[in-house]
């Protein structure tokens, strides 16, 4: 190690890669890498451990075994080359940027014991190889430290503040979550600036939103000397990284603000408007509202609520004031998370409309530049492909799965977003579905995000749950959460555009005669089974304006009939329509009548919503019915509609402010047993995640099992593959082709997506015994089989797959 940080000197060549430009010496991706990720490590707030991990993550290519596979692939194997590094930052006391270092290619295993030489492990994996010492193969040359000319300070400079570093807690030893965390965001760095820069040498991509910036990282550490092995000083890698941070910071909130501008404007146009109804003027005093608060310099970074009826306005209004806040504060980005696909396409097009695609990055798997092959993509396209995999956008849509569970992956590809989470503002949309088994872990991602990393989060729905105990758990204090919200109850009533009334029991076949005499009528049920059962008895007559929505019909099917439902909704034509739970949250439709099975109250006042939507009726003749009836319901709500009899019997007023609190408290108390305490509880924390993330865990830290547990779709359902053909295309029948041919890739299963119906073991099981089913070879990874439907007289778009009409006596195939 050079003691300082000013001395350059030549030694042998070693190279990092090859592509059809020539070769990248080690100096050049090394330094290229550390200046990259220590710039993005610091908008988390530690360069200097980013800088570090950057330059020493493929120390390992300073080996005469790299350069011999470099120089000849075919005659030689694969070489670990981040081993090293990992070992150095350990020595030297940077225990996350180690952890993060060992990772950049496979992702973070499980820290493990002190004492531990299982390599599956962290702490074994450097056992084996400090227990090996000179004879370890991955014996450096001398060459790197008089290349890299890393100064001994650098190692002492900018000390994690983590509890666990504060109490002296070592790699071996047990730590705290945000430790765990702080390991994430490096690993988000680093990963990034590695790709970046690989890209950047093998193609150098223009479409890239970094391009032009990392031709002026590289033009600012002096090529020419880099090439031939001369390594910048300690000094300007510092200065170039500290460069990197600024940059980003400065296009970032360009971008803000240039955004800020076409929102204000927009907002002037509405709130001018010289005709406004009583409905409008409320609407402007909530958009008024967002606005005078993101100005506000006083409401700073911290947790705010949103709480707004349907029909306020509240996706325009809240957009105003995420922006007017990130501006006023240095923000960087805009981050709104979605609990369900079916209605991201509805938000993004809405901002689309106001600040153009160019502005806004849609993050889901079935978004449409995710089916496109590279050579189909239009310019917007690949803007977005590439800004998908590290969230480089101002405005991002994506789905609560996909934000909650890169949060706790191990995954490169996943965790490559992190930093970019960091500085921002993140509306978390429809708040109340956070799934309640994940709830702790949930909550605590977003504290975390808040109190460490800059960012703003609001909480905004029509239906606000209690949240703040589990806030105050997680933070050990009491929480301070505003509301932006100028709405009181009285308020509230301008925007009423239903009576709900319950009706108490009713046999299937009577629900279904009274819904005849609807014109147009909306019924959503528990199961997919009652729902199929009620359509069957609508349509006796033929099914022309009787629709059926349910997860067994797969994505393009439900699609493709709720566009049908829409035109004869706004052409007032016969439209009965019975669904499971999937068409309440968000889905743009408007009846003037609903039924709603009993579930939990947030799901009724989300029914209610798809009724009168747009106003046009007066709200005491616009009733949306509760009812009970036979069948059962799945076990996962049974505490759902206990606690919902329980404030139905006490409020007269379902959607009133008071019953909704009433019953999201009383919803958390029941599911804890008796109050909500303790962090890791089974109801709220299922997974037993948090534990996981301190002392309660036989395997210090123990990244991969936790992002193997983080699940929040977890179900034992199987997809089932559709090859739809039909007049307007046979693109089921082509994908399902490929996948029998074992044509298989991530974008094929991807595009199947849409062709998917999730089906339970044992309906798989059913279908498997009758031959209707045909199995072909395992498909998004080895545990899981793919199976096609082979007979497809038990599939029809308006109804789904018909799992009551397989007959069990079919032949084995």
């Amino acid at each position: 190690m050079q003691d300082s940080g000013g001395i350059k000197s030549r030694g042998d060549m070693f190279y990092a890669r090859t592509s059809e430009h020539g070769y990248e010496t080690c100096v050049e991706h090394l330094a290229m890498t550390g200046c990259l990720s220590g710039g993005f490590a610091q908008g988390v707030g530690h360069l200097n451990d980013g800088l570090l991990a950057g330059l020493f993550h493929d120390l390992g290519k300073y080996s005469d075994a790299f350069q011999r596979r470099i120089l000849d692939p075919e005659h030689s194997g694969r070489v670990d080359h981040s081993t090293a590094g990992a070992m150095l930052l350990v020595r030297n006391g940077r225990p996350e940027a180690s952890m993060a270092v060992a990772g950049h290619h496979a992702g973070l295993a499980d820290v493990g014991g002190p004492g531990e030489l299982d390599g599956s492990t962290f702490s074994g994996r450097m056992n084996k190889a400090f227990a090996a010492g000179e004879r370890s193969p991955l014996a450096l040359s001398e060459a790197w430290e008089t290349q890299l000319c890393v100064p001994r300070q650098a190692f002492q400079e900018e000390i994690s503040t983590t509890p666990a570093r504060k109490h002296g807690a070592g790699i071996g030893e047990r730590s705290h979550y945000s430790d765990m965390m702080l390991t994430r965001m490096l690993l988000s760095a680093l990963v990034d600036g590695d790709r970046l820069d690989a890209e950047y040498f093998t193609s150098g991509r223009g479409e890239r939103a970094e391009h032009d910036m990392l031709e002026r990282v590289r033009n600012r550490l002096d090529p020419v000397a880099m090439a031939e092995g001369c390594a910048p000083s300690w000094k300007l890698l510092c200065e170039t990284a500290s460069a990197v941070a600024s940059e980003c910071e400065d296009t970032d909130r360009c971008r803000i603000g240039r955004l800020t501008d076409i929102m204000e404007h927009a907002a002037r146009n509405y709130l001018d408007k010289s005709d406004k109804t009583s409905l409008d003027a409320k609407r402007c005093e909530l958009l008024t509202r967002c606005l005078d608060w993101g100005r506000d310099a006083s409401c700073g970074r911290g947790l705010y609520t949103l709480t707004a009826p349907t029909g306020s306005g509240k996706t325009f209004a809240s957009i105003a004031f995420a922006l007017e806040h990130a501006r006023t504060h240095g923000l960087r980005r805009i981050i709104y998370v979605i609990p369900y696909t079916s209605i991201i396409d509805q938000n993004v097009g809405n901002f689309e409309r106001i600040f153009g695609p160019d502005a806004v990055l849609p993050h889901y798997a079935e978004a449409p530049y995710q089916l496109k092959d590279e050579s189909d993509m239009s310019e917007i396209d690949l803007k977005r492909s590439l800004a998908a995999e590290n969230w480089n956008m101002p405005i991002v849509v994506t789905t609560a799965v996909q934000f909650f569970e890169s949060l706790y992956s191990n995954k490169t590809s996943r965790c490559r977003k992190l930093h970019n989470i960091a500085n921002s503002v993140i509306v978390f949309d429809e708040a109340q579905t956070l799934p309640v088994p994940y709830l702790h872990p949930c909550i605590k991602a977003i504290a975390e995000l808040v109190e460490r990393y800059g960012v703003t989060a609001v909480l905004c729905t029509a239906t606000q749950p209690e949240l703040k105990p589990l806030f105050d758990q997680v933070l050990g204090r009491d929480t301070r959460i505003p509301e932006i919200s100028p709405f009181s109850q009285t308020d509230r009533e301008v925007f009423r555009r239903v009576t709900i009334e319950r009706i108490g029991d009713i046999e299937l076949d009577a629900l279904a005669d009274r819904l005849k005499g609807h014109g147009q009528a909306l019924c959503v049920v528990n199961t997919r089974k009652k729902a199929q059962y009620i359509y069957g008895r609508l349509a006796e007559n033929g099914d022309e304006g009787v629709y059926c929505l349910t997860t067994l019909q797969c994505a393009a099917d439900r699609r493709r009939l709720l566009a049908e439902i829409r035109e004869r909704l706004a052409a007032d034509v016969m439209c009965q329509v019975v669904s499971t739970s999937l068409i309440e949250a968000g889905v743009d439709v408007d009846f003037p009548v609903a039924y709603r099975e009993e579930t939990g109250l947030d799901s009724i006042i989300q029914t209610a919503g798809r009724c009168n939507r747009e106003g046009r009726h007066a709200a005491k003749t616009s009733l949306v019915y509760v009812f009970s009836t036979e069948g059962g319901c799945a076990p996962f709500l049974t505490q759902n509609i206990a606690v919902f009899h329980e404030v139905a019997e006490r409020y007269p007023d379902l959607a009133s402010n008071d019953a909704i609190r009433s019953y999201f408290e009383n919803l958390l108390k029941m599911r804890d047993g008796v109050a909500v305490r303790g962090i890791g509880n089974d109801a709220l924390d299922k997974r037993h995640i948090l534990p996981l993330h301190g002392w309660d865990t036989s395997v210090p830290m123990p990244f991969e099992r936790i992002a193997r547990q983080f699940r929040l779709i977890d179900t034992p359902t199987v997809p089932v593959y559709i090859p739809l053909a039909d007049a307007d295309t046979d693109e089921g029948a082509r994908l399902c082709a490929r996948l029998e041919q074992g044509d298989i890739d991530r974008m094929l299963f991807r595009r199947l997506g849409k062709y998917a119906v999730e089906v339970w073991p044992k309906h798989l099981e059913l279908l498997r015994s009758a031959g209707a089913v045909l199995p072909v070879g395992y498909g998004r990874d080895v545990e899981e089989e793919c199976f096609i439907l082979r007979d497809m007289g038990l599939y029809s778009a308006r109804l789904g797959l018909r799992l009551a009409d397989v007959s069990a006596d079919g032949i084995f195939m």
